[in-house]
């Protein structure tokens, strides 16, 4: 059996194992030297997350619970959501993790790896990829302690002209002076770089819940003298780029800033409006550089706000009395048991995809 696979064409492996889990995947590794050279490799990575993007239609919903013992412990509950048309709602915990610190808030996905703050006292910036169990301590910007006080946004996103996650994290001076200052972290190099930014952007204020996009760019809903503008940081240049606003949004005296999602990789945009006969929601998505309506709530058919969406767009997760339910547009769905005691779901939620990127370089044997 061993003799047949060693004469199998790399291509013919390749389409084979792409097909795995990530589990099967790590233990595949010690079949064989010419294996465990062929799966550590970026393109196999690239691969694999590729097909799982295309085959799967999941969420990932983090969970955290702290521990007061004799030392701070924290548990990282990671659990998947399968809307699969015969099993719509299933749910499943995939990974448990407990690291040492006092408390932890996610703050970031992006192809398939989780941007946490770790230790708001001493704070911290951890990558953990749920798939694999393997997480990294990123350190801090050269210069600069960072302090939870002074984060006024973060991101994790994807440049693909380096092929490498980067950390996008915007905070202000400790001086006390209200400007803001941007460092972009590259995984590949362990290493932070700063970027300048102008005037609008020194004093504007960015939602705290930024939205990653397949392409990479994370997006962020910025408020400047009381008007709500989307942006996306462009890897390419280092600089933000503004997204244009759907419909008649200019006009609209809006209850809140707007939310932006992930909508089976498409950016979608909701927010809440006041009309003569009430409060209502409005849901767009963005194809081919266009806006289009969803759908919309009325007085008399109050939808709560989404917290993210299925690759199915009409699909979402969205908060309800004791935790969150699926629904399908305004239609509520099943209740989600694992999320009936959990507050603050918002930026908890997320599409997923399993992915095999390491956190630190793979020494492989030769084959």
């Amino acid at each position: 059996m061993m003799a047949h696979q060693s004469q199998l064409p790399e291509e013919i492996c390749m389409e084979i194992l792409e097909r795995l889990s990530v589990k099967s995947l790590i233990r595949f590794k010690a079949v064989c030297k010419s294996w465990k050279s062929l799966i550590s490799t970026p393109y196999f990575f690239d691969r694999h997350f590729d097909r799982s993007v295309a085959n799967s239609n999941k969420l990932g919903i983090i969970l955290t619970k702290e521990y007061k013992y004799y030392v701070p412990l924290c548990l990282i509950s990671f659990y998947t959501l399968n809307f699969s048309p015969t099993s719509l709602g299933e749910t499943t915990c995939i990974e448990h993790t407990l690291i040492r610190c006092k408390e932890a808030k996610p703050l970031g996905w992006c192809r398939g790896l989780l941007l946490l703050g770790v230790d708001f006292s001493h704070y911290k910036l951890l990558l953990w990829n749920p798939s694999t169990n393997e997480s990294k301590e990123i350190s801090d910007p050269p210069n600069r302690r960072l302090e939870y006080k002074c984060i006024s946004a973060s991101a994790l996103g994807y440049d693909f002209n380096v092929k490498s996650h980067k950390i996008v994290l915007i905070y202000k001076s400790k001086s006390g002076k209200c400007e803001n200052y941007i460092s972009v972290y590259t995984l590949k190099t362990n290493s932070w770089t700063s970027v300048d930014l102008d005037t609008d952007h020194k004093v504007a204020s960015y939602n705290i819940f930024p939205i990653t996009l397949v392409n990479g760019a994370p997006h962020w809903v910025k408020t400047h003298n009381i008007h709500y503008e989307i942006e996306y940081f462009d890897f390419a240049v280092n600089k933000f780029e503004v997204v244009p606003h759907p419909g008649d949004y200019d006009i609209r005296v809006l209850k809140a800033p707007p939310n932006l999602y992930d909508a089976g990789g498409h950016l979608c945009i909701g927010y809440e409006i006041y009309e003569d006969d009430g409060i209502k929601l409005e849901i767009w998505v963005m194809k081919k550089d266009c806006w289009s309506k969803l759908w919309m709530s009325f007085e008399d058919n109050k939808v709560p706000l989404p917290i993210c969406f299925a690759k199915n767009i009409n699909v979402s997760l969205q908060l309800g009395d004791g935790g969150c339910a699926i629904y399908n547009g305004k239609e509520k769905g099943s209740n989600l048991e694992c999320t009936r005691y959990a507050s603050g779901l918002r930026n908890r939620a997320f599409t997923f995809n399993e992915s095999l990127v390491c956190l630190e370089p793979e020494e492989v044997e030769e084959r």
